[in-house]
This record gives structure tokens, C-alpha cells and sequence, in this order.
């Protein structure tokens, strides 16, 4: 009787080390059987970048009315033309001679036997960050040596070689800047040497260049 004892032990065994197999085998990824897969979680679409915000223009120091600059140095003065402002630096570099035929011809019926045509050049700077593309530059005034009136102002012409410049379209940053010129004269015995800004609150007290 102990021999057939053990051999059903045995078989018990057996059968119970075979149902254990059965079971690691379908969790087995080897096995013939496997488990369903879980979805992968849906990756999230990536954020837009977003454009960073434009830099709010920086404070500048204005130039007081009245003040005498010598040619070469800048002034600082508020902008505010056709809905663009900001802050803009005016450097006058310099004064040069214009032909008389040319003028006449450009002045048409205005023109003067007796005015001398002189071209102020200057520089524009954007003083402060602001967007001020596509700006016109303000209108500067011919004056003497000593920063007095030369008898006459000319208005609204161009010649080749002075003419008026515009700012571009990326005129936007601080420290941008273009070249510009005015077409300016003197009457008899007077002679443009240096120039004017007569705009807003300079108009009583202009801020003047001499050489």
C-alpha cells in the first residue's frame, strides 16, 4: 500500500507543478498566448511658441528747449507724427552748398534770383525703442553762424543730392538710425551755416546747431 501512497502523491505533484506552468506560461510574453497591449497614453500636441511681447520703450533723458549744440552733437526730442511716437535723437552733421541752377529749377515760379540754396544734413536716431517705421524726420531750419535767421526758408522741395530721407520699415529698435537732408536758403549777404528745431515745444525756444 505504500507504494501506490507515493506514486499518487507523485502524480498529485506532477499535476500541480503542470497546472503552475500553465499559468506563468500566459503571462509569459514568450508564451504562445499574450496579454493585450494598453494604448500608449496619446502624446499632447506641442504648445505653440508664443511670440514674445514687444519691449516697452525705454526712458530717455530730453533735451530742455533752448539749448545751443555745436554740429556733430545730438539732441533728444519727443516724436508724435501720424499716429507714431516715441522719442528721437538729432544729430546735424553738416552743412553743404547747392547748386543754384538746380534749386531755381526745382522752385519753378517760387524761385528767387536772390536766394542761395544750402543743404543741412542730419541724422535720425530712435531715441527709445519705440516702433516708429516708416516715420517722416522733422523739418529743420537753416541759421547763420551764430544760430541767427538767414533771411529766407524754403519749404517742400527736393534737389538731387538733398533730398529728404524716410525712415524704414525696421525703424523700430533703439539705436536705429538714417541719414536725412533740407533743402534750405539765405538771402543776399547771409549764408546757412548750421540749423533749427522749431517743432511743438521747441517752437518759442528752438533747440539751435552752429558750427
Amino acid at each position: 500500500m505504500t507504494v501506490p501512497a507515493l506514486v499518487c502523491f507523485a502524480a498529485l505533484a506532477l499535476a500541480g507543478c503542470s497546472d503552475d506552468d500553465s499559468d506563468s506560461s500566459a503571462a509569459d510574453p514568450e508564451s504562445g498566448t499574450s496579454e493585450e497591449a494598453a494604448p500608449e497614453p496619446e502624446s499632447e500636441p506641442e504648445a505653440a511658441e508664443e511670440e514674445s511681447p514687444a519691449a516697452a520703450p525705454k526712458e530717455v533723458e530730453v533735451t530742455p528747449p533752448g539749448t545751443k549744440l555745436k554740429i556733430g552733437e545730438q539732441a533728444v526730442v519727443p516724436y508724435d507724427r501720424a499716429g507714431a511716437t516715441g522719442h528721437i535723437g538729432i544729430t546735424v552733421t553738416g552743412v553743404s552748398d547747392v547748386d543754384k541752377a538746380a534749386f531755381d529749377a526745382a522752385l519753378g515760379e517760387n524761385g528767387d534770383a536772390d536766394i542761395t540754396p544750402f543743404c543741412v544734413e542730419y541724422t535720425i536716431e530712435n531715441a527709445d525703442g519705440s516702433d516708429l517705421g516708416g516715420s517722416y524726420p522733422p523739418d529743420l531750419v537753416g541759421t547763420t553762424a551764430d544760430g541767427g535767421e538767414t533771411g529766407a526758408t524754403v519749404f517742400g522741395a527736393d534737389v538731387e543730392g538733398c533730398a529728404e530721407g524716410v525712415a524704414p520699415d525696421e525703424f523700430a529698435e533703439a539705436g536705429a538710425s538714417y541719414e536725412t537732408k533740407r533743402l534750405q536758403g539765405a538771402g543776399p549777404g547771409a549764408a546757412v551755416a548750421g540749423a533749427s528745431y522749431e517743432e511743438d515745444d521747441y517752437e518759442d525756444k528752438p533747440i539751435v546747431w552752429t558750427p
